[in-house]
């Protein structure tokens, strides 16, 4: 219920089953729920099991009258608060004197009015309601000082109304009171990701943030979600902004990334070198080539090409730690996409027999996701297909389909070996290779299907595997398409 409502439940209390029903036609007839009760002992009973929001209490009733069943309600923390309103034909003052010290909020004389009813009722039920919103409100208060997380909640002018005392100190305003302040002046001194006018915007309900500050030392680095507090006519009513302190994981995330490019950087340089002057031996700069050196100088470009590729994605993996992925996509057709990572792999694995299969209906949508990080998700996943073939004949399926929410599940099914059980619970973690015993036979790092994994959950994607071993394995991922619904909560940019 709001303060605008009208309704409730509300208990009669009489011993006059004809004022009784008198009263509760009155009230139902205004939109009001009744229960009864006919002396004091079953009015107590009745305001336990019901929980009325509001209680029409008679005085002169057998048993317990209506100034003890009042007091005993008072003294109960659980009834504290129920309004009460005394309806009685006592009309002398030291009566009314004595329901006001048992607890009475107000007082009706028999016979009454209707419309005076009605009007008292509803005027306790509002002073009721903003007196529970502010009790929830101390409480709210009280509890969140002591979270980790930082949380401010505004009005609908985005003025301040409560600021936990752990949002203070990671805005780095922890001896200033800042209620009543804009939430622009509270992050002003911060990079905000989606942009304040982006979030001002934006009609989705829960928008992820960042805030970044790199003029302190060391630098602050929070995340956290944005949401809309929404009115009955979806306006804004209030916002909250809850986050948390990400500057450790940040600079966690930069000294991996720093030493990873650092070492591929430094594999690179040489490797350059070899490839290159083997590639002028191959062509015949330095003099003829015996055809059977000739044989082991291709041998050994294959391998610095493969190496070569082994760093460029260790490269892609430190970029990919280093920031939040960009979530919004172009519009990308699947089928051109797949026809090109195919060619790549083939081209990668000379010698290998493929048999591809590639299953795209005409009407699949476009996917929405950035071309170049979608081409990574399935060159990865390919590549992953042929390096584990253990048969003379590889063979590949690529299978699209639109799945529930107008999203994009593309798989990708081969005859390997297949992943055992145990397997699966790992494949997609750094550096993970399911080579048994872990020979160093098969080419590579582990780092293909960590990144894989790392781009689809960048744009609210799933990825997994199902496999049997001997059987092959379907690796499969979703990816929003052109018609997908916004989700709950994705980026919006500014």
């Amino acid at each position: 219920m709001n303060a605008q409502e009208v309704g409730g439940k509300i208990l009669v209390v009489d011993d006059y089953p004809a004022n009784v029903r008198l009263i509760q036609r009155n009230l139902q007839a205004a939109g009001y729920e009744t229960v009864a009760a006919y002396d004091g002992e079953e009015a107590l009973e009745k305001v336990a099991a019901e929980k009325p929001d509001l209680i029409l209490l008679d005085i002169l009733m057998p048993k317990i009258d209506g100034f003890e069943v009042c007091r005993r309600l008072r003294a109960d923390e659980a009834t504290a608060v129920v309004p009460i309103i005394m309806i009685t034909a006592l009309r002398e003052t030291e009566d009314r004197i004595h329901g006001l010290e048992a607890g009475a909020d107000d007082f009706l004389s028999k016979p009454f009015d209707r419309g005076e009813l009605l009007a008292r009722i509803k005027s306790l039920l509002q002073i009721k309601y903003y007196r529970s919103m502010l009790a929830q409100r101390e409480k709210f208060h009280a509890v969140i000082q002591d979270l980790s997380h930082g949380i401010v909640i505004t009005d609908s002018q985005w003025r301040v109304e409560t600021i936990s005392r752990r949002a203070t100190e990671l805005l780095g305003r922890p001896d200033e009171n800042l209620v009543g302040r804009g939430l622009d002046e509270l992050v002003a001194p911060f990079d905000v990701e989606p942009s304040l006018e982006a979030l001002r915007q934006s009609l989705v309900r829960s928008v992820t943030v960042e805030l970044a500050r790199e003029d302190t030392r060391p630098p602050t680095y929070l995340a956290g979600r944005y949401t809309r507090i929404e009115g009955p006519r979806g306006e804004l009513h209030n916002a909250a902004l809850v986050f948390r302190d990400i500057s450790e994981m940040r600079q966690q995330e930069k000294l991996k990334r720093d030493f990873l490019s650092l070492i591929s950087h430094k594999l690179k340089t040489p490797l350059t070198i070899v490839g290159g002057y083997l590639t002028l031996i191959a062509r015949g700069e330095y003099g003829e080539v015996p055809p059977a050196m000739a044989e082991k100088v291709r041998t050994c470009l294959a391998k610095v090409q493969e190496l070569s590729d082994l760093i460029e994605k260790v490269l892609s993996y430190a970029g990919l730690t280093a920031r939040e992925l960009e979530r919004a996509g172009q519009l990308v057709p699947l089928g051109d996409l797949v026809d090109r990572n195919c060619r790549r792999v083939e081209q990668r694995y000379t010698g290998r027999a493929v048999a591809w299969s590639v299953n795209l209906p005409g009407d699949l949508p476009r996917a929405r996701a950035p071309e170049e990080l979608l081409s990574i998700v399935v060159g990865n996943l390919l590549d992953n297909a042929m390096k584990f073939a253990d048969k003379p004949e590889v063979r590949i399926d690529v299978v699209g389909r639109e799945i529930e929410d107008r999203q994009i599940e593309v798989a990708i099914r081969d005859n390997g070996p297949g992943v055992r059980a145990r397997g699966r619970e790992r494949i997609f973690s750094d550096f993970a290779q399911l080579d048994d015993a872990f020979t160093g036979n098969i080419a590579g790092i582990g780092l293909g299907l960590s990144t894989a994994r790392r781009l689809v959950q960048s744009w609210g994607g799933r990825i997994d595997c199902d496999s049997a071993p001997g059987e092959g394995a379907r690796f499969f991922f979703t990816v929003p398409s052109e018609f997908t619904p916004p989700r709950d909560g994705p980026d919006v940019r500014g």
